[in-house]
């Protein structure tokens, strides 16, 4: 039998994170059993168990591993030159996030992700870090954009994270099967609004 090497491991643990991604997003987080999934990933149940103890543990690993691609993309966006402006930058935050796989299922487990942070304290405290960085790579753009003081940047980065999420749920839920508004077109009807006030 040939060595088990570090790289077999990491393929073995990303074939059941996407099993288990598949199956939360298309049977719930809470509905999904560990046989679904390792159904799912055609491995045995001793198998699966060999990588994650629960399907709890697979719930926290995706949770912890979603935003990091996006971070990264961000970083790199945030040195071009031009900067990408803000409907440019939530479009990349969204076309990351739903890169590895077709938008309904990816946007299905996003929700299902986010709505964990309210009963599950080990997701939450791992959204709250990824939150720390996102808001401060989200304030380096803000900062690009205008002449803002810190909290100012701050401030924005953070109206930035809200009407990201507030997008991606009318082009990924509301509008799933029809033909979606831009996140240009979105942003641009809160204008005469947001001067108004």
């Amino acid at each position: 039998m040939p060595p088990v090497t570090p790289e077999y491991l990491a393929k073995r643990r990303a074939t059941i994170l996407a099993a288990a991604a598949h199956c939360f997003a298309t049977k719930g987080l809470h509905s999904t059993s560990m046989p679904d999934i390792c159904t799912q990933a055609g491995m045995s149940a001793g198998g699966v168990y060999r990588y994650f103890a629960s399907k709890e543990e697979l719930i926290e690993e995706l949770a912890d591993t979603v935003m990091a691609p996006v971070l990264r993309v961000l970083h790199t966006a945030l040195d071009s030159d031009p900067v990408p402006r803000p409907a440019e930058v939530i479009d990349l935050i969204h076309d990351t996030l739903l890169i590895d796989s077709p938008p309904t299922t990816s946007s299905a487990l996003m929700l299902q992700l986010w709505s964990e942070v309210a009963g599950n304290a080990r997701v939450r405290e791992s959204q709250r870090r990824y939150m720390t960085e996102l808001l401060d790579v989200l304030s380096g753009f803000t900062r690009r954009w205008a002449q803002l003081d810190d909290e100012s940047a701050l401030a924005t980065a953070n109206a930035l994270v809200a009407m990201s999420m507030g997008t991606f749920l009318v082009q990924n839920v509301l509008e799933a099967d029809m033909p979606t508004t831009s996140t240009r077109k979105l942003l641009e009807a809160l204008d005469p609004i947001v001067r108004s006030g």
